[in-house]
């Protein structure tokens, strides 16, 4: 085999896989992706990371799949956070809440799967962003202040770093005194 035939033939290893993602994530009717990964926009201040979220289209709708890590000792009980959708000239055309419950023991990581409502479109092109806006835990509440003018800022590619306000969780915290 000569150098030229060699130097094409890693070429084509190279460009094949690269070739062969971009038609996996083309739906079939070309509108809308069967898969999306979804950009974080991380806040510092919490105590739980989001790695590797991807939207999968199915036949009722998207579902996110992701992993959730908890950072601290305190026990995660639920997440609310923010999705949202820009175009493909990054003007924000949908944005979703949704809250779950995630029972997380401290320092330890969960595979999770949450179902969004059924109107929620992603059309060719659209990039989706993801935020956590409140966490709720067996101790703390966790709260992202104006995480969804943040969480737009940094669709447009300007990152103004949210406030997080902490709150003792009086609901879900074990009594300080037996009753």
């Amino acid at each position: 085999m000569n150098n030229l035939s060699r130097k094409w033939l890693l070429l084509a290893a190279f460009l094949f896989p690269a070739l062969l993602s971009v038609d996996v994530a083309r739906s079939q009717d070309g509108t809308e992706p069967d898969f999306l990964h979804v950009d974080v926009m991380r806040v510092l201040e919490l105590p739980v990371d989001v790695i590797n979220p991807i939207l999968f289209r199915s036949e009722k709708g998207y579902l996110l799949k992701c992993q959730i890590s908890n950072n601290s000792d305190d026990r995660i009980l639920g997440v609310t956070y923010q999705l949202l959708v820009l175009d493909s000239t990054n003007k924000p055309r949908v944005m979703a809440g949704r809250s779950a419950t995630v029972k997380l023991p401290g320092y330890e990581t969960k595979d999770l799967t949450l179902r969004l409502p059924a109107k929620f479109k992603i059309k060719s092109g659209d990039r989706v962003l993801l935020a956590v806006e409140q966490l709720i835990g067996r101790e703390l509440v966790w709260e992202v202040l104006n995480s969804r003018e943040a969480l737009v800022a940094y669709g447009r590619g300007d990152y103004l770093a949210p406030e997080v306000k902490q709150v003792l969780n009086q609901v879900d915290s074990k009594p300080a005194f037996p009753r």
